[in-house]
Parts: C-alpha cells; structure tokens; sequence
C-alpha cells in the first residue's frame, strides 16, 4: 500500500510574510528573514541557488499581498494525490508500493514545481501560488516513479541523457494523463519560450548530444536553469519532449521507456536522438 506523507509549508511561508511586510524592512532584510523563517525555493544547491533565491523573492514579493488571503484557506487535497500516484503507477507499469512524501510552497511565480532528496527518499515539491495543476502534480509524481523503475538515484548531479529521458516523460505522460491542453502547458514556463524552441530545433538536439553523458552540476544547471549551446534556457526540457515523442511515436511505450536502467540511459537517448537528426 502506497504511504504519502504530506508537508504544507504554506503557513511557515505566511509566518514570513507577516514579519517581511513591514514598511521599516528593506530588502537586504527582507532576504535574511527569508533564510532564517522560509528558506525553501526552485533553486540548485550552492551559492548560485542564493542568488537565484534573493533574485526570486524580489521579483516576487510585491505580488504576494493579493495572493495572502487564498493562502490563509488553503489545505491540500490529499484524495487527488493518491488517486493520480495510482494512475501513474498504472500508466508505467510500476506495482510496488511507493512511500512518498510532498510538500507544498509558495515560490515566486515561477511555476517550477520539483523533486529532491528528502531523508532516506524524495519528495515531490509543489509550489501553490498560482493555483494548484494537476499537470504539475502528474509530471513530478512521473519522476518519483521513474526513479523506481529505472533506479534513479536522488541526486542533483545526473547526466543529461537521464535528465533529458526523465523530463521527456514527465511532460509526455502529463499530456497523456490530462490530456486537451496546449503543449506550453506541460513544457513552457515562459510565453513564446517553446515557439524559440522550435526556431532552433535542429540546433538544440544537435548541441546537446555531446553532453549526454556529462553529469556535472555544472552542466545539468546549464541546461535546466542557464542556457543551452543554442542560447536558449532549459533546452533539455525542450529535447525531452521531442525525443520522447518521437519514440511514442515509434510505437516505443512509456512503460519501456520507464525501465531502461539509469546507466543505459544516456546511449539509449543518444541512438534515439542521431537517429531523430539525420532525418
């Protein structure tokens, strides 16, 4: 039997909001109550994470008052977890109990919801700011499961092969189990973002090839936050997508996909992918 253990960080979030907004606290302030009451956001370990997080609440802060009062009421649907872990467990072809913890937050309206190490497991993190998506819900609860079944481990260094299979899925299988939406919806954070994708489609399968086997934290934040060697940021999502579709397309199952061990995966993507650009 599947055990979920649900963290709500939204009233820690509030806790902080109340002492930031204050008319006396400037920024440099407002960041050091953010660490000290908060500290949680989409951002990679480090002292890049840091940056990115004071860049991130102030951009963000002002936006938050409109925001507080759907806060204060907001409780987590613990029903509609279990029911989509279920499906998605189904949909892959994975029948093992799967012990899980998700925590909710409020990020600064990125839409950027994530996995990470939590314990001796992984938690499904999912910011709630913007209204809760069952798309985001599905993508991030793929990867949880993709973690099973390919035995992928918790960490933030990965090669790109697997952070390129991993996003596929997610995103492919988000549009399979909600199916209807535009394909920004389960890819894009950014308007016009996937039609610059598209523009340079060639460009990123063919950049990114050569790094599917690079593992560094450096290179998987190059191509998940920074920009690709097309110029253009999270360019292994866009190749995921692509790639994954593809292989749907073949005939080539979720389930199949979902099984290929860790290690096999970025000489499989890499077939895939020459196969894909000599076309």
């Amino acid at each position: 039997m599947n055990q979920i253990e649900v963290l709500n960080l939204v009233p820690k979030f509030l806790n902080f909001y109340d002492k930031a907004n204050q008319p006396d606290i400037n920024a440099d302030e407002r960041f050091k109550l953010w660490k000290e009451h908060y500290n949680f956001a989409a951002i990679p370990p480090g002292e890049e994470g840091q940056k990115m997080a004071r860049e991130m609440l102030d951009h963000a802060f002002t936006q938050y008052a409109k925001h507080v009062p759907v806060l204060k009421e907001w409780n987590p649907d613990t029903s509609k977890l279990e029911r989509t872990l279920i499906d998605i467990k189904d949909i892959m072809g994975y029948h093992q109990p799967v012990n899980l913890t998700v925590i909710y937050f409020v990020g600064g309206f990125e839409n950027n919801p994530f996995v990470a190490p939590y314990g001796e497991g992984k938690a499904v993190c999912l910011p709630i700011e913007c209204g809760e998506s069952d798309i985001f819900l599905a993508h991030e609860l793929t990867h949880i499961i993709h973690g099973e079944t390919a035995g992928i481990k918790p960490s933030w260094e990965r090669t790109i092969g697997s952070t390129l299979l991993q996003e596929g899925l997610a995103t492919r299988i988000s549009e399979y189990y909600v199916p209807g939406e535009p394909e920004e919806k389960y890819i894009a954070n950014q308007d016009g973002w996937l039609e610059a994708c598209k523009e340079r489609h060639a460009d990123i399968l063919e950049g990114i090839i050569p790094f599917l086997d690079d593992q560094s934290a450096e290179t998987v934040s190059r191509f998940i936050f920074g920009t690709g060697t097309a110029g253009l940021p999270r360019e292994v999502y866009y190749a995921g997508w692509e790639t994954v579709g593809k292989l749907l397309e073949e005939g080539v199952t979720f389930e199949k996909m979902a099984y290929i061990p860790e290690e096999d995966i970025p000489e499989y993507i890499r077939k895939a992918m020459v196969k894909e650009t000599l076309r």
